[in-house]
């Protein structure tokens, strides 16, 4: 992370002094708090919002406008030779090339921030591999059911020798509790 002026940034750039002040103004890089510009940040962000086609021109050009596209072709309709792209006639091949590929940019960019992302929360916990959700989910119903299978072997010998209801029900209520502890503090240890 170097912080730079705008002209020592230019230079790390390898462009006008002028191109730095401009790309300043449209908000395609920012200064820090302190005023200056951080190589890093700025770097990933010049690269990623700065079409590069459009900027070698030697005199700027108005965009030029997107024509709407007619009523969609009937099936079996070839696409126009002339226009390959749909919808943008009025354009330079050159510009509909330039269009698409910072299209095609920014859908790679996306990705690569979502992988990020995903990489990042697996990282800190906060998503686990299906696999393992898997393995997880199968174990509790695997305890759940041996838990209440062997539950009626388990509580005949209390239960039978109790003639009060209320007693009953505590014993019955006791075992149930012990069983929704254990499925809790399994859920805990993978912080659930």
């Amino acid at each position: 992370m170097s912080q730079m002026g705008v002209v020592e940034y230019a230079r790390h750039r390898n462009v006008s002094h002028p191109a730095v002040v401009k790309a300043l103004a449209a908000g395609r890089i920012r200064k820090e708090r302190n005023g200056k510009i951080d190589s890093d940040k700025a770097d990933a962000s010049w690269t990623l919002r700065t079409d590069t086609v459009l900027s070698m021109r030697s005199e700027p050009r108005a965009m030029p406008t997107v024509v709407p596209k007619a009523a969609p072709p009937a099936a079996g309709h070839v696409a126009d030779a002339q226009d390959p792209f749909g919808g943008l006639n009025g354009m330079t091949m050159g510009d509909k090339v330039a269009i698409q590929t910072r299209l095609a940019k920014l859908q790679l960019v996306r990705k690569q921030v979502e992988l990020a992302q995903l990489e990042l929360d697996k990282s800190k916990g906060a998503v686990m591999p299906t696999i393992e959700v898997q393995e997880f989910v199968a174990a509790m119903i695997l305890m759940v059911r041996d838990h209440f299978l062997v539950q009626p072997d388990r509580l005949a010998p209390a239960v039978a020798v109790v003639t009060d209801t209320a007693t009953c029900h505590r014993i019955i209520k006791n075992d149930v509790d012990a069983a929704l502890k254990k499925l809790s503090k399994a859920f805990k240890s993978i912080g659930i």
